[in-house]
Order: C-alpha cells, then structure tokens, then sequence
C-alpha cells in the first residue's frame, strides 16, 4: 500500500476518533436506560381514609437507571370513566422534620418535631415511586367502596425515555375514626349490626378488652372479655384523652379502684393528667399512635397504643391476687376522646375477701 494510502486511512480515522470524541454524549450508551420490565408489583390499592398509609417498595426497578421520576395521569371515575381532580385536591398534613422517639415530654416538644405542609391527598413519590394517603383525605373529598373508586396512570421516566402503567386502581374505604371499630360498619359509618340465624333479630357489636383475674361482684365468677364493652366516644375537637369506668348500673367507677396500675404518667404517652373520681384525663398529640414505631407505649410493632388498668385484692387464704384490664387501640381522627369501659354484665370486685 502507498504511503499516501496510508497516510490517508490514518487521517480518516483520526477524524473519525474525534467525531466520535466530540459527540460521546450522544452515543446510547451514555443515555439512562429504562427497562421494558419495569413494573409495579401492586397495582390496587385499598386503604382506609382518615389515616397517614404509604405504599412502598413496590417499584421494580429491573436495573433501569436512578433516579426515576414518577407522575400520576389521566385519573378518572372508576364508575363513569369521567375524568376526576378528586385525587389532585391539597390538603394540610403532617409531616416530621425529627424522629419521634416517644420520649417527649410534652404535646408542645411532639409539634416542635413536625410542621403542616399542603400536599396532594393521593401523593406519589418523586423518585421512588411510593404512594401516599394522608390522613386528611376524608368521605367528604373522595369516592369509596362500595360506591366507587378511581382508575389512573403512572408515567416513570429518565433520559432513556419513559414506561406508562395504565390502568392502576385506588378503592378506598371510609374513615374509621379508631381502631378497634368493630362496632362501626366500614362499608356505612353505622353502628355495625350482628344478626341471628333466621334474619329476624339484632344485636349491637362491640368491641371488647382483655381481662385478667376481675371476678364478678355478685356472680363471684371470673368475668370474660366480652361481658366488658369498650365504647369510644368524641365530645369535642380538642386534643384531648378521657378514661372512664362505668359498673352495671351504668354508674361510674372511681379510677383509684384500679390501686395497682401505677403511675399515671406511664400509662400513655399523654401529659398533665388529671385523677378525678369519675375519669383519668391527658393531654395529648393525634394520631395515637403518632407514628407506627415501637415504644414503651405501644404494642410491638408500633401500630396501637397499649394500656393497662390493674388492681390487688386479698382473696381467701390471705394471698394477694392482682387483676388486670388490658386494651390495645388506636385514634386517628383528632378531638376530645373518651374510652369507656362498661361493665354491663356484672360490676367487678374490688374489696377483699
């Protein structure tokens, strides 16, 4: 081959390397990649409004490139197809700049932890793709089983272009103000209604405590949980939680009964609480709990709160024996709460014997 030639191919591909060199950017390889199997692993969901619910790890990424940026589209009606803004309503929420660690001392140090923020009432997530309902999305705003839903689009994407899941599905279920409801219908906010065999008869349901050693007064039998209604009750929008006992009669029972729960201070995580004859009462922060997060006020995985009521008597033979009323629950809708604790089947037995 002639110097020339050579001195002409070397030429060419040098301008070649420094078109390549120059334009790198452009080349595929350098693009974000997006893979085609990248896909939700739920694509229903059903939470129940009135409460803070976050869905995540639920994006397969399959080894795309992140971050993905995530956006919801084209809601609409799952009924009527129609297009729907329902989703897209703001409203004020919650959110924490600190830990919670349920060792604050005050209602005022628990808000100096978290700040209101407007946010959408069914938010996803920038970059991870979780979804978000939060606690102030009521009946009020937004459709809910049985009577509707919503049907929307997620677009993901990054500079390798874009995947569009269609078709995802959000039934949510009427608020229930606390937990447990089972006296509450979750379909209606009715009082939840329990019927016999034939259809022809009724009776309320209620919720009930788990209870140790608390012997009927005048049956002197071992009282069972379900002869105890656990009755929730809302008497103002203030922050605020009321414990009550009420015998047989309906009468209250005086809380100091109760002579081995301990001090009032570590029965919940509540504040200034006030003895009377009739009630025990805390200030408080809503939700109870605040967070779903273990603490001393909680049951193991954070979810409820926990309490228990005790109390010793002397039995026959002089020993002592301790009864316990133990109740696991949560309140999601701030106000002034009660929870009473009928005994409507028999009152229990506090002397000795």
């Amino acid at each position: 081959m002639s110097k020339l030639c050579r001195y002409g191919l070397t030429g060419t591909f040098a301008v070649l390397l420094m078109g390549l060199g120059a334009c790198k950017k452009w080349l595929p390889e350098d693009l974000d990649y997006l893979s085609p199997k990248a896909t939700y692993s739920q694509k229903s969901f059903t939470p129940t409004l009135g409460r803070t619910t976050v869905f995540s790890g639920i994006y397969n990424t399959d080894n795309s490139t992140t971050p993905l940026t995530f956006k919801i589209m084209n809601v609409r009606n799952m009924i009527t197809g129609q297009p729907s803004t329902d989703l897209n309503k703001v409203i004020p929420v919650w959110v924490w700049k600190q830990g919670y660690t349920g060792d604050e001392k005050s209602v005022a140090e628990i808000n100096a932890k978290r700040i209101q923020e407007n946010h959408p009432l069914w938010e996803i997530r920038e970059h991870s793709g979780d979804f978000i309902l939060w606690a102030g999305a009521d009946s009020s705003m937004v459709a809910q089983v049985p009577n509707g839903g919503y049907l929307f689009d997620v677009v993901a994407s990054n500079s390798g272009g874009s995947n569009t899941y269609k078709d995802l599905t959000l039934l949510p279920y009427r608020e229930l103000p606390y937990s447990p409801s089972a006296d509450i219908d979750p379909l209606t906010g009715a009082p939840a209604i329990r019927y016999t065999s034939d259809s022809s008869s009724y009776a309320r349901v209620y919720n009930h405590p788990g209870m140790v050693n608390i012997m009927g007064d005048s049956t002197e039998l071992p009282m069972k949980s379900d002869s105890v209604r656990v009755l929730f009750h809302k008497t103002g929008n203030g922050s605020s939680l009321t414990f009550k006992f009420m015998d047989k009669d309906s009468l209250p029972i005086n809380p100091a009964l109760f002579n081995a729960t301990g001090p009032l201070d570590s029965l919940i995580h509540g504040f200034s609480p006030k003895l009377t004859s009739e009630y025990i009462r805390f200030d408080v922060a809503y939700p109870i709990p605040l967070i779903k997060y273990p603490t001393r006020w909680t049951v193991g995985d954070g979810s409820q709160a926990k309490v228990r009521f005790a109390y010793d008597r002397k039995v026959f033979g002089g020993s002592i024996a301790r009864a316990t009323l133990d109740f696991y629950f949560a309140i999601y809708q701030k106000g002034d709460w009660e929870i009473i604790f009928y005994f409507y089947s028999d009152t229990p037995r506090f002397r000795n014997e």
